[in-house]
């Protein structure tokens, strides 16, 4: 079992972009929230017809569709415990996909992925969908900082991020978070760090930003 890669990275100021690294830029932030509460509600809205009784979910099934021909996808790997009123804990990815990327170690990176999560019960859904232009972005809802750290040294998680990642994208950005009053409420996501990863340099540029009080966004418009 082989130990992830020991990047140096570097650290940003909160109101910090970095010269030629234009994904990493402060302004990313009011997109990138807006993607991953469009991805909660959609998440949100299937945990309520749950709820109601209105439809039939078991855990770890993959629900598929397409919105204007690009792909979507849910897992709910605990709905139950998704309707907890509790806070909830966020991972929030995004990925520029290289033009020439073979799509087939992605999909299978994906679905290892997926089928891992069944080993950490603390990883209750994972949502993505397919951008134009080649972006993906994906949201996965666990119920404890220590999940993440859990499943990010699993040894498909390794792999997926040091071999996969660097063949299938030109950069990435990770955002962590949580959602106040859990999945079933009515609260947004609330991002407190992000990391960078620009696999176009030589070595990798990394770099990582704590965001003090967090950053947030309503469905309306910036929180208040």
């Amino acid at each position: 079992m082989s130990a992830p890669i020991d990047y140096d990275f570097v650290e940003l100021d909160p109101d910090e972009d970095p010269p030629d690294h234009e994904f990493a830029s402060t302004d990313r932030y009011k997109s990138d929230l807006s993607l991953l509460n469009y991805l909660l509600q959609d998440l949100r809205v299937l945990v309520r017809r749950y709820a109601k009784g209105e439809m039939e979910i078991a855990a770890h099934d993959v629900i598929a569709w397409e919105v204007h021909g690009l792909q979507r996808r849910t897992v709910m790997c605990d709905p139950d415990r998704l309707l907890d009123p509790g806070p909830v804990y966020v991972v929030g990815f995004f990925g520029d996909r290289r033009d020439d990327a073979d799509q087939r170690p992605i999909d299978a990176s994906e679905f290892d992925l997926i089928d891992e999560f069944r080993s950490y019960p603390g990883i209750l859904s994972y949502s993505s969908t397919e951008l134009v232009d080649r972006y993906w972005s994906n949201l996965v809802v666990h119920t404890h900082p220590d999940d993440r750290e859990s499943w990010r040294h699993s040894q498909r998680h390794i792999d997926a991020v040091d071999h996969v990642a660097p063949e299938a994208y030109h950069s990435v950005r990770i955002h962590n978070g949580f959602i106040r009053d859990g999945v079933a409420g009515s609260r947004t996501v609330n991002l407190v760090r992000s990391k960078y990863w620009d696999y176009d340099c030589d070595p990798v540029w990394v770099a990582c930003r704590e965001l003090p009080g967090g950053q947030s966004e309503s469905l309306t418009g910036p929180a208040t």
